[in-house]
């Protein structure tokens, strides 16, 4: 099964939190990569100038990385939603299909997209839904020959 997502926050709980921590990791490796850019500046630059100096003097020539990684963020976000969606998209549509089956509605076979992971949850989940169908027809075939044998059930 190969659909396109319609949406692309299936779960916002997982999926927020999973951009939240993304957000801060960056922000952390923005921050490291500035503080190591200035220190190489101070460090190698013109030793009869005030390292402030120095740094100051070489800022330009870093706000174009500056840029680039703050340009990248959205980019690195945006793929980590739609990544995420492989393992959150299945496991919102098995809750839906194991809601169904818990309160005694019919429901659908439950299947991925090709490219989602743990599809073999899938398969797993259809037959217990098989096998749970298989038992409410034996309980609807035995509850028939109860009532026709005049025995009454509590159930």
């Amino acid at each position: 099964m190969n659909r396109k997502r319609k949406q692309k926050y299936v779960d916002t709980h997982v999926q927020g939190a999973l951009l939240r921590r993304i957000l801060m990791h960056w922000i952390v490796f923005f921050l490291v990569a500035v503080m190591t850019l200035a220190l190489m500046v101070a460090l190698v630059g013109d030793p009869s100038m005030v390292m402030l100096d120095r740094i100051k003097s070489q800022t330009g020539q870093f706000m174009l990385l500056g840029l680039v990684m703050v340009a990248l963020l959205p980019v690195f976000m945006l793929d980590t939603t739609r990544f995420s969606n492989r393992f959150v998209g299945p496991i919102g549509r098995l809750r839906r299909h194991l809601r169904e089956l818990g309160n005694d509605q019919n429901t659908e076979a439950c299947s991925f997209r090709d490219s989602d992971f743990w599809s073999g949850m899938a398969e797993e989940f259809n037959a217990v839904a098989s096998l749970v169908e298989s038992q409410k027809e034996e309980i609807e075939r035995l509850r028939g020959q109860l009532s026709q044998s005049g025995i009454t059930s509590r159930a």
